[in-house]
């Protein structure tokens, strides 16, 4: 009830229904009412004239069939209309004629009704003398009702509407003005404690206990970022052109990524390569950039030209056994760690230049 009232109240819904019985004031009364006198209707069809212009019509076809014969063309000039409303008309038209004296003309009336095969009773008989009073209003189907105006029955059934929906109107808002019976909410008891025995016997005090605080919020939890497996990139010395990848997907299948390891720099000459850097990295189909870590010898990284010449393919880390490293995309997380390091050592070349062997453990994760 309560959301009906505020529906009800609101200036939306009852400038709405203001705007929808304006509309219909306007439409069907008004228009209907005051600007009917100067509408016209043009190119109309002859069976949607007025009854005495129909008359006429029905009555020259049926003069011009006299003349002609042409049955086809005088079933197409009373297109639309209904043996029915033809005969009645006829009917009318041949009585006038009667009573007028021309016997003539009625026998052109009833031949033309014959050819249409049209069944006009005794009215059609020449020289019929109809009963007094019964003379049919002209194209007249016997009319006077209210209902027999399109126009009027519009009018009518207007007005029932609006005055339903007025009456609902009226009824809905004295319902809304009756005040709402407001809840009795009983008054929060104090609580009592009883005060230690005092002379003269025991009596209750009140005492005020302090409020209690509301329980503090819980921080929200982080999210558990969705392992997406464990794998190990695996150098030995040897392994020229080193290369290694890893597809990230989904228990599903659904493709997210790819991450792996590769021989970055290498020093010396001749095979097999000596790798004094490896570049971890991690690609994001939904990123548009790839993450990738420099993971440096001791003697590389300590070389000042070396780090200038790598720092523009990624951060630079220095290799140390045990060491974790993170790549992050924008869904996408790789925890690296390297579990085994071993470093080579060739005559003429730096000691703790180049590796012998190195493992990283790669565990990718979904945000």
């Amino acid at each position: 009830m309560n959301n009906r009232s505020n529906l009800l109240a609101s200036p939306l819904v009852l400038g709405i229904g203001g705007f929808v019985l304006g509309l219909l004031i306007g439409w069907l009364l008004l228009g209907a009412v005051a600007l009917s006198p100067f509408v016209k209707i043009v190119d109309t069809d002859p069976w949607d004239l007025n009854a005495a212009a129909r008359q006429q019509w029905v009555t020259m076809v049926a003069d011009s069939f006299s003349i002609n014969q042409d049955r086809a063309a005088a079933r197409e000039r009373l297109r639309g209309f209904t043996n029915e409303q033809i005969a009645d008309i006829l009917k009318a038209e041949i009585v006038q004629r009667n009573t007028k004296g021309d016997a003539t003309g009625a026998a052109r009336l009833n031949a033309f009704a014959q050819a249409l095969r049209l069944n006009l009773g005794t009215a059609a008989q020449p020289g019929a003398t109809p009963r007094p009073g019964a003379t049919p209003a002209p194209g007249g189907t016997g009319g006077g009702s209210l209902l027999d105006s399109p126009g009027t029955l519009l009018l009518g059934l207007a007005g029932v509407i609006l005055l339903v929906a007025a009456a609902l109107f009226v009824y809905m808002r004295l319902r809304n003005r009756q005040p709402a019976a407001k809840p009795v909410t009983a008054p929060a008891a104090e609580p009592v404690s009883f005060a230690p025995a005092q002379p003269g016997g025991m009596r209750e005090q009140p005492v005020t206990q302090p409020p209690i605080a509301p329980p503090t919020a819980r921080p929200a939890a982080t999210p558990i970022a969705k392992s997406l497996g464990t794998f190990a990139a695996t150098y030995k010395f040897g392994e020229d052109n080193y290369d290694t990848s890893f597809t990230l997907e989904t228990t599903r299948g659904e493709f997210l990524g790819e991450t792996g390891m590769g021989s970055s720099e290498t020093i010396g000459e001749g095979k097999p390569d000596k790798v004094t850097a490896f570049d971890v990295w991690l690609f994001d189909k939904t990123d548009v950039r790839t993450v990738t870590q420099i993971l440096m010898s001791e003697s590389a990284f300590n070389d000042q030209a070396t780090r200038q010449r790598l720092a523009t393919k990624g951060e630079l880390v220095l290799a140390e056994k045990g060491k974790s490293v993170r790549l992050e995309t924008a869904t996408l997380i790789v925890d690296c760690e390297i579990v085994d390091l071993v470093y080579a050592s060739t005559p003429g070349l730096p000691p703790n230049g180049h590796f012998q062997k190195l493992i990283v453990e790669m565990v990718p994760s979904q945000k």
